[in-house]
């Protein structure tokens, strides 16, 4: 296994939000997913991100539940108030934007690496992170079919030979 540093995770996550936002000013008007992240957060959570161009811009939304994906919360996060300038050195916005609101904090990361402290887990394409935003009904209905439909009956229909 290949020993993988935060700084390299760190340098793949804003390549990657850097890449969808150049996509999605690249699209036509309009609501476009540009990424849809299904996660197991340790043996009793599930989790969805999903990654939406509406307007030209870049939304990202996460809901929680529970290890069959069913009782799907969302999870927000904050930003500090305006004026805080990270390129100027100030780490407030992005310490703020792990505050998560909605949901409990994640278990510490296992011994030896992994885990920035972020909303969901070290695969989650976060730059600033991008703060969470509360979702609309629709994004809440889909990642709500996704997570039940992955978690629950796409593991029977998977491991149908094995009980």
């Amino acid at each position: 296994m290949a020993n993988v540093s935060k700084e390299m995770v760190d340098a793949v996550r804003m390549a990657r939000w850097e890449e969808w936002q150049r996509t999605a000013k690249d699209m036509p008007k309009g609501q476009h997913i540009l990424s849809v992240e299904l996660l197991r957060v340790g043996d009793k959570q599930t989790a969805v991100v999903l990654t939406i161009a509406r307007d030209g811009k870049v939304h990202q939304f996460e809901l929680r539940a529970d290890a069959k994906g069913q009782n799907p919360k969302p999870v927000v996060t904050r930003r500090d108030p305006a004026g805080c300038d990270p390129k100027a050195g100030d780490p407030a916005p992005r310490v703020a934007a792990f505050a998560m609101t909605e949901a409990p904090v994640p278990p510490p990361p296992p011994p030896g690496g992994g885990g920035d402290g972020g909303p969901v887990a070290d695969s989650i394409p976060l730059g600033e992170p991008p703060p969470k935003e509360p979702p609309d009904p629709g994004v809440t209905s889909l990642g709500s079919s996704l997570l039940e439909t992955t978690f629950d009956l796409g593991e029977q229909v998977v491991g149908g030979g094995t009980t």
